[in-house]
């Protein structure tokens, strides 16, 4: 089969969970013997090269017509006053009429040119956050899957907010349009389809992640070690752990905390007393290599979400080995089973998260339990492998159909 994914976060460079699905998904399909191409419409300053190849999967990088190496630094004063210039100006929506045109067209050739059978698409489009009206996403000439992995709608909704009508319009067009749609969780299918007025059948099919994860043995295990991996941002739910963590440091005063990830630091170290900045260390952001050893070497890892449409952390801290308490919100059920392969709290409990930690940092037999099911079930239901050999039936069925 020749299947064609899009993506505006294909690694390496800028990605969340889309961009790590496809590229893991991309790859599996490569070795399952397909052929795959993966391309995307890059937004202004995203950087790195146009054309590329990865483990045998093909990779095009689009971009907007206003663009180049001087946009790359987007935090820096200046390329942020010229890009809210050419936003308000209507100068940046011009722009991305024009590129989805051409977009459109390069799309079509590698269809003509890859003989494609099947396109996947996620329900976030990167250039959908900067229109400032309704610009439908271009119509192709095979048929395109829909996976949703969060759309702007659906996080806006999940955290109470409003969406600005032309969003919700470009966004459930996305849907109607395409040939059949799947979901990243069950969670995310229902509270999609609510938010976006979708009634037809979707598939759930997980991500996956590569389980046969090489684990460097020179760091030394610390069983008083708890390790967050994710974004510093409220919806992770570090601000609840920082809290959380005052507790736990009361009651085991060696305990320490790991926190892996970009983000404001110090909005972090504000929830935390004096007596208990001294027990965290912030690496920031690090690579895979370096994110499976400090899993591997911690006794506990903890994601206390309040909004995920599936999440890749808690997965792979359970394929290192290692014991995880997850949210109990969105998807975190669909991943974990409490008391049997993990722990679920309620990030808005403090006193839980807190307990949750203490009672395995105390239990090594009830936390090595937990580790051993956890890894288990990772493998039997969402090793990338397993996932790939469903969404091919999902393709063929879809095709079939058509």
């Amino acid at each position: 089969m020749n299947i064609l994914y899009l993506c505006d976060e294909y690694p390496p460079g800028p990605h969340g969970g889309i961009g790590t699905y496809v590229q893991l998904i991309a790859r599996q399909m490569v070795k399952l013997g397909h052929k795959v191409t993966v391309a995307g419409l890059y937004s202004r300053g995203y950087g790195g090269a146009d054309e590329f190849e990865d483990n045998g999967v093909k990779v095009f990088r689009y971009r907007w017509g206003i663009d180049g190496r001087w946009f790359e630094n987007r935090q820096s004063l200046s390329v942020r006053i010229v890009n809210r210039v050419l936003l308000d100006a209507g100068i940046t929506q011009q722009d991305i009429k024009k590129s989805l045109a051409i977009y459109q067209e390069k799309l079509e050739h590698i269809v003509a040119s890859g003989q494609i059978d099947i396109i996947e698409m996620p329900d976030y489009i990167d250039y959908i956050r900067f229109c400032s009206s309704y610009m439908p996403f271009p119509e192709l000439s095979v048929p395109v899957v829909v996976k949703l992995n969060g759309s702007i709608t659906y996080f806006s909704a999940e955290a109470g907010k409003q969406v600005a009508p032309h969003v919700l319009k470009m966004e459930q067009h996305i849907l109607t349009s395409a040939a059949a749609v799947s979901s990243a969780s069950a969670y995310t299918a229902a509270k999609s389809a609510s938010y976006l007025s979708y009634s037809k059948f979707i598939k759930v099919l997980y991500n996956g992640i590569d389980t046969n994860i090489a684990i460097e043995s020179n760091a030394a295990h610390n069983d008083k070690q708890v390790v967050f991996t994710g974004s510093l941002v409220q919806k992770k739910g570090v601000f609840q752990l920082a809290k959380a963590w005052n507790i736990v440091i009361k009651e085991i005063p060696d305990a320490r905390l790991l926190v892996l990830g970009k983000g404001v630091i110090g909005k972090v170290a504000s929830f935390l007393h004096d007596y208990a900045k001294g027990t965290v260390t912030f690496k920031g952001h690090v690579n895979k290599d370096e994110l499976y050893t400090c899993l591997a070497h911690s006794a506990v890892a903890v994601f206390p979400s309040y909004a995920e449409a599936f999440a890749l952390a808690p997965l792979e801290a359970m394929a290192c080995g290692i014991a995880v308490i997850n949210s109990n919100r969105t998807s975190g059920p669909e991943l974990i089973d409490d008391g049997i392969n993990g722990l679920l709290v309620d990030p808005d409990d403090v006193e839980q998260l807190a307990s949750a930690i203490i009672n395995l940092l105390n239990e090594p037999e009830k936390r090595q339990q937990l580790a051993l099911a956890g890894n288990e079930k990772v493998k039997q239901c969402f090793d990338i492998d397993i996932v790939a050999r469903q969404t091919l039936q999902f393709y063929q069925e879809v095709l079939a159909n058509g």
